[in-house]
């Protein structure tokens, strides 16, 4: 018998006479080899188990699809035996003999060893999501590959418990226990199909993750997913280019049911959280200012490890003392070496309106606050942790400068170790370089030291800022006086 493509579309798998099966302790498990070394005491055993094929394809995912079983394939078989120990035993593979009723029933041969014929028994096909303790190997379902053939073959779990019928096996119609995605996605308009190019999928439900990864190739993508119920999903995908998200509320899924879906997939903006609720954009470089210029004086610079180094207001300089950048009348080219000259408008920019840059200009450009700075570096979880090496890498070399990588929150990639900036970059990775500080019109340590401002003043004179030196002394917030000039790094809120 030729193996049947298997569509997963298998009508509701009754559940006949289903008994929960109790399992031993984890030292009291044995989990047998397919051929015992010593016969004896072993008792070659048959049972004929089937997959309903009727008409009612509560599982459809295509049109007449019927699921089979196929020669090669194993069950996994849960029993006690006499000494009251849980034992796993996988059947010999299926022969296209052993197959009967359209591929809709199989007759497959285990070997126990001492069953205690009092106890329940269970299945659970196909054998690979079985576990040693008679439990199902969900774990399984955490990576796949998206295909049909594969998720029928090795993932579309179906089991059944109950007593033994006499001396003999049960026989069982199997009970489908996952629900089945049929995935088909499209842009964020829903004008156009971008399956063929996704490349990995990673779905959660807050218990559960499933992480898809493929050959970019023609859908639906097909996952195996534990049945929800109300629940609220993330979704994430990839084509090696583009990162996509899509949230959904409310998802009901059930076990022995099959479900076409086509989601749109909004574009991914790599985000910073600076609090527990609230996440932001870096501005595309630091802030620049050309009181030359006649109508477009601000602007971000060009590249992220972009840095001026000099002092000459006539032209674009970087170098800020605190707040002079802020407020309707900003100040940016103030020298004074006296505290109190500097005063503090408000967070904003409000200066959108004559950036160099178009695209920027319908943002609400902010300056973080010492707290969400410290957020930044020291809270967020990236990669599974916090701080250094997590969340940001500390003298980091971008364009022949030094400076702090910073990672998005979503990033899972390897930290940054000095090359291929652009693919960290087009992961959403920010870079603050070491440009120094200004002391009136004196600027000093360019490339071996940052100081970037927030919006918190620290008493009358001084305010918290972001240092750090090729000396290794790192400071998320440093307090220092206001007439040290710094840099500026702008944030928008995610809308």
């Amino acid at each position: 018998m030729k193996k049947t493509m298997r569509f997963l579309s298998m009508a509701a798998l009754a559940l006949v006479g289903a008994v929960t099966v109790g399992c031993s302790s984890d030292d009291n498990i044995i989990d047998e080899p397919q051929q015992p070394a010593s016969k004896n005491n072993v008792v070659t055993m048959t049972t004929t188990v089937s997959l309903d094929g009727g008409a009612a394809t509560t599982r459809a995912l295509t049109s007449g699809g019927v699921k089979t079983f196929a020669a090669g394939e194993t069950m996994a078989l849960v029993y006690k035996n006499t000494s009251s120990a849980t034992v796993k035993v996988v059947s010999t593979a299926l022969t296209d003999g052993d197959i009967t009723n359209e591929g809709k029933s199989a007759t497959f041969t285990f070997e126990l060893t001492d069953p205690d014929k009092t106890q329940n028994v269970t299945y659970i096909y196909p054998a690979a999501m079985a576990n040693a303790d008679g439990t199902v190997n969900y774990d399984a379902l955490a990576t796949q590959n998206g295909t049909l053939a594969t998720l029928s073959s090795t993932l579309d779990l179906a089991t059944y418990s109950a007593a033994w019928d006499g001396s003999s096996l049960p026989v069982a119609t199997l009970a489908n226990q996952l629900a089945i995605l049929a995935l088909t996605l499209k842009n964020s308009t829903g004008s156009s199909d971008i399956t063929s190019t996704i490349t990995g999928v990673t779905i959660t439900d807050g218990t559960n993750t499933y992480a898809i990864t493929r050959s970019a190739a023609a859908g639906p993508i097909y996952v195996a997913i534990r049945p929800t119920s109300s629940a609220a999903i993330s979704v994430t995908a990839t084509d090696g280019t583009n990162n996509y998200t899509k949230s959904l509320t409310g998802k009901t899924y059930a076990a022995n049911n099959g479900y076409s879906v086509s989601w749109r997939m909004a574009v991914a903006v790599p985000s910073f959280s600076v609090s527990d609720s609230k996440k932001v954009i870096f501005s595309p470089g630091n802030l620049q200012y050309n009181g030359s210029e006649s109508t477009y004086k601000w602007r971000f610079a060009e590249n992220q490890y972009d840095v001026i180094g000099t002092w000459n207001t006539s032209t674009w300089v970087d170098l800020f003392g605190w707040g002079t950048w802020t407020g309707s009348s900003p100040d940016p080219t103030k020298t004074s070496f006296t505290n109190s000259d500097y005063t503090w408008d408000s967070a904003d920019f409000s200066q959108e309106d004559i950036l160099a840059d178009a695209t920027q200009r319908n943002y609400d450009w902010y300056t973080l606050s010492k707290d969400e700075w410290v957020y930044v570096f020291n809270t967020r979880t990236v990669n599974g942790g916090t701080g250094a090496g997590k969340s940001y890498t500390l003298k980091a070399t971008v364009g022949s400068k030094m400076g702090i990588v910073l990672y998005p929150d979503n990033y899972t990639g390897t930290v940054y170790s000095g090359s291929d900036w652009a693919s960290f970059e087009a992961a959403g990775c920010v870079f603050l370089p070491a440009a120094g500080y200004r002391l009136g019109t004196s600027v000093s340590n360019v490339g071996s030291l940052g100081r970037y401002g927030s919006s918190t003043v620290n008493g009358s004179y001084a305010a918290y800022l972001v240092y750090f030196d090729s000396a290794d002394i790192f400071d998320p917030q440093l307090s220092g006086n206001h007439y040290y000039a710094g840099c500026v790094r702008l944030v928008r809120q995610v809308e």
